[in-house]
């Protein structure tokens, strides 16, 4: 069992909270809003990216395309609010991860009251995340992506 601290330095270190934007048709949206967290090793430490796995109970685990690194990843949004937000909320992060975490932890808490689902909570996510965030964002169609959001 690893400790709870650990795992929260090793995020500090290592980890990424991410908020990505996506062209697809969903109802009243043209959108799909992604948050995430995940954590990259090189693939010969990947064995710790398996505990921090099992820790959360949740997520998966993949090599990367670009470089000799594994990922491991939460993207599903039940698992994000009942495992990992609670995890930080108890360990906090200690550099600036933190405000990345705090942006996935509100869009996280708007998605769970499905205003991801209407043009006007889009344009409110994405407001937070741009604004709050630069780099912890990806936008595919940025063009048509602040046409839409007027950001």
């Amino acid at each position: 069992m690893l400790n709870p601290y650990y795992v929260t330095g090793l995020v500090d270190g290592e980890g990424c909270f991410c908020v990505s934007f996506s062209p697809r048709r969903f109802k009243n949206v043209d959108w799909e809003v992604r948050p995430s967290f995940s954590i990259s090793q090189n693939r010969r430490d990947r064995d710790i990216l398996f505990k921090i796995k099992n820790y959360f109970g949740c997520g998966s685990i993949r090599p990367s395309r670009k470089d000799n690194t594994y990922k491991y990843e939460v993207r599903s949004l039940h698992d994000l609010a009942a495992k990992v937000i609670p995890h930080f909320e108890k360990y906090p992060l200690q550099t600036q991860k933190r405000k990345d975490f705090e942006i996935l932890k509100k869009v996280v808490k708007m998605m769970q009251q499905n205003k991801h689902l209407t043009p006007e909570g889009l344009r409110e996510i994405a407001g937070i995340v741009l604004q709050a965030s630069p780099q912890g964002r990806r936008i595919y169609d940025k063009k048509s992506f602040s046409e839409l959001v007027k950001v």
